[in-house]
Formats: structure tokens, C-alpha cells, sequence
């Protein structure tokens, strides 16, 4: 088993390894960028001209000269020489030397000459790396089932990416197609990742539970706060890019709750399960009260765990907006910044999420033993793991 596992290993890795240096294609412009002679191409660091601090009238900027090669598009193989002033700060921070690879973005001027400038550092080609060790590390702890999580991950994000995005973006309600796109995503990939079981089944039907509890608490408690979803400015950038569509913001917002809150409901109801089916399977012939509460009290503690970890995980994703708001620069009352629309989304963000994972462990644990402890007279003769 372990050879097996070791060779498993060792291939993923050679293989993930060989895909780094694999020749990319040639980056697309972005979608939004209306100027066609534009154009952003990976370019080779060759030399460094010179690098350093400037101090402009009080004012201290980072200043790079670089002499690049570029390495796909129209100009390729050709040397430029590109010079830029940044933020000081940042500028030390990102400082590229010889033999880094860049992006430039290319685009002619006013006269027809092309003008040349770093649009940042090229970062994919070090994410293979990240990506391996990943991997590596599920494998290692997790073993050979760690190909049912990868896959589960791949399903949710391909979801994501070749459903739930396109289809908003053509107009659809958000949080009808975010509803869809979390029912395919719950059942593809509990099953993929935790294989077809009774206990997997039950765990399923109490997630699918919850995220209806949740939906409704999120509905309810968008409308009852009057938040409207365009707190954000990258809310508002949407709007304006896609103001043909009419996409609602706030369906955005109630859409985004129930995504987020999906993941960490799967993986308290998927646990409180085989707790359950664990404890049944040790006395068949407890009774339903016992193997309940027992079985409760390790579900509170995760509930407790599962809350903070939510709490944390939305506090950090807004970071920068509390630390803006605990600067106040304006001197605000701190109960018209407790009322700003940011703050009350994450607010609500965190009540429903955390009201969903504490209703989801009494649910599941009394689906859980009640199959559990009647899965002869349920099911008859029918096999379950």
C-alpha cells in the first residue's frame, strides 16, 4: 500500500513538474480593454539598469530601468528598454532583478510608436510549484481518497466558473442560478469526494436542509436590513460593465451568502454523520434518546469550531474595510459605521452562516440515528456501506 501510494505520488509530482515548462499560450487582452493595438505579453528580465530610491520634491519614489526580451506575441525575441516610478514602498517589495520574468503592456501612442510599461510580475509560473505541494500534502495525509477531495474540488470551481458566472452574467436572477449551481456542486461532490454510502446520503439530505433554512434566513434578513448588495466597488464595476444585462446586485449578495456557507455546512453535516453511523455500528441496540444526545454533544463542540472559523474567515476577507473604519478618518459615530452597508453584509454574512451550521447538527444527527438505528427495517436486504 505504501509503495503504491509513493508511486502515486512521485508521478503526480513529475507530472505537475513537467507541466511548468510547458509553452503557455499567449496571454488575451482583457475583455474590457477597447484599445486593440494594446496588448500584454510575458518579457525577460536581461538586465538591470538601474534600480533605486529618488526623493521628487519631499516625495519618495521607486524607480526601475530594465532592459526586457519579449518571449510570445508579435514582438517577440525584441529588446526594449523599459524605465517606471512606483510607490516606494511597494516598489521595494515586488523589485524584479535578471533573469525575472515580467508582463509588459504594449500599446502604440499618439504618433504610432509603441510605448512600452510593466504591467507587474509574472506570478503563474511559480503557482505549479504551489500547486504540487498541495497536492503532495493531500495525498500524504489523506491518501488515496485525497483523489475523490481534489476532484470535488475541481467540480465546484468548474461550477463556478462554467455555470453559475455565465449564466448571471446573461442576465439571470443570481440567487436562482447560485440556488442551482450549489444543489450540482453539494451533490456531484459529496458523493465524488466521500464516495456512495448511506451515512454520505443522510449527511446530503441535511446540508440540503440547511441551505434552504439558509436561504430563507438570508432573503429575510437582506430585506428586513435594506442592504442592496452595492457596498462594494467591484459591485458597482459590474453594474457598469454589464448594465445591458440588469444583473441584480442584491441577489449577488444573497447568491454569494449560500456559496459561501455551502462548503462549511458539507463538512459538519458529512461529519456528524459518520459519528453517528460510528456509535450505531458500536451498539445496534441503543436507544434512539442516548445515541442522540451523545452524539450532540460532539456536534456542539464543532458547531462552536465551525462558527469561529466562518467568523474569521469573513473578518479577513474584509479586512482592509475594518482597519479603514477603525481609522475613521472622518470621525463618524461608531454607530453609523456599525451601519454602513459593508459592515451590516458581513454581519449578515456571519448570522446566517452561523445560524445554518447550528440548525444543521441537530438536523443531521436526528436523520443520522434514525436511519442509523433502522436501516434493517428501512432498507430490508438492500447492501449499504
Amino acid at each position: 500500500m505504501k509503495r503504491q501510494l509513493t508511486r502515486i505520488c512521485v508521478i503526480l509530482f513529475l507530472l505537475i513538474s513537467l507541466a511548468s515548462v510547458f509553452p503557455r499560450p499567449t496571454h488575451a487582452d482583457p475583455p474590457d480593454e477597447l484599445d486593440y493595438g494594446e496588448a500584454y505579453n510575458r518579457a525577460k528580465v536581461l538586465q538591470v539598469v538601474n534600480q533605486g530610491m529618488q526623493d521628487f520634491q519631499g516625495a519618495k519614489t521607486y524607480n526601475e530601468t530594465l532592459k526586457v526580451q519579449f518571449l510570445e506575441g508579435n514582438e517577440k525575441n525584441k529588446i526594449v528598454t523599459i524605465s517606471y516610478s512606483t510607490d516606494a514602498t511597494f516598489g521595494i517589495q515586488q523589485q524584479v532583478g535578471q533573469g525575472s520574468i515580467v508582463v509588459v503592456d504594449s500599446k502604440p501612442d499618439t504618433t504610432g510608436q509603441m510605448f512600452y510599461s510593466i504591467y507587474g510580475p509574472y506570478r503563474l509560473n511559480n503557482l505549479w510549484w504551489l500547486l504540487a505541494g498541495f497536492v503532495l500534502l493531500i495525498f500524504a495525509v489523506v491518501g488515496k481518497k485525497g483523489l475523490g477531495a481534489l476532484a470535488g474540488l475541481c467540480i465546484s470551481v468548474l461550477v463556478i466558473v462554467f455555470y453559475i458566472i455565465p449564466q448571471i452574467l446573461k442576465g439571470l436572477d443570481p440567487l436562482t442560478i447560485c440556488i442551482i449551481g450549489a444543489i450540482v456542486i453539494l451533490f456531484v461532490t459529496t458523493y465524488v469526494a466521500h464516495g456512495v454510502s448511506l451515512k454520505t446520503t443522510v449527511a446530503l439530505i441535511g446540508t440540503s436542509a440547511s441551505l434552504i433554512i439558509a436561504g430563507f434566513l438570508s432573503v429575510f434578513s437582506v430585506q428586513l436590513t435594506y442592504l442592496l448588495g452595492i457596498s462594494y466597488q467591484s459591485s458597482d464595476y459590474v453594474m457598469q460593465l454589464t448594465a445591458q444585462h440588469l444583473i441584480n446586485p442584491q441577489g449577488l449578495l444573497l447568491g454569494g451568502i449560500l456559496i459561501g456557507t455551502l462548503g462549511a455546512l458539507n463538512d459538519i453535516t458529512t461529519t456528524q454523520s459518520i459519528t453517528v453511523f460510528t456509535f450505531a455500528k458500536e451498539n445496534p441496540d441503543q436507544k434512539f434518546s442516548h445515541l442522540f444526545w451523545k452524539s450532540l454533544r460532539i456536534g456542539r463542540e464543532h458547531i462552536i469550531s465551525m462558527i469561529n472559523t466562518l467568523v474569521l474567515a469573513y473578518a479577513g476577507s474584509s479586512f482592509a474595510v475594518f482597519l479603514y473604519f477603525s481609522f475613521n478618518p472622518a470621525g463618524l459615530p461608531w454607530w453609523l459605521l456599525l451601519n454602513d452597508e459593508t459592515t451590516m453584509e458581513e454581519i449578515i454574512r456571519t448570522f446566517v452562516g452561523s445560524a445554518a451550521l447550528i440548525l444543521a447538527v441537530p438536523i443531521t444527527t436526528l436523520l443520522a440515528c434514525w436511519v442509523s438505528l433502522n436501516r434493517d427495517k428501512i432498507f430490508g436486504k438492500i447492501i449499504f456501506k
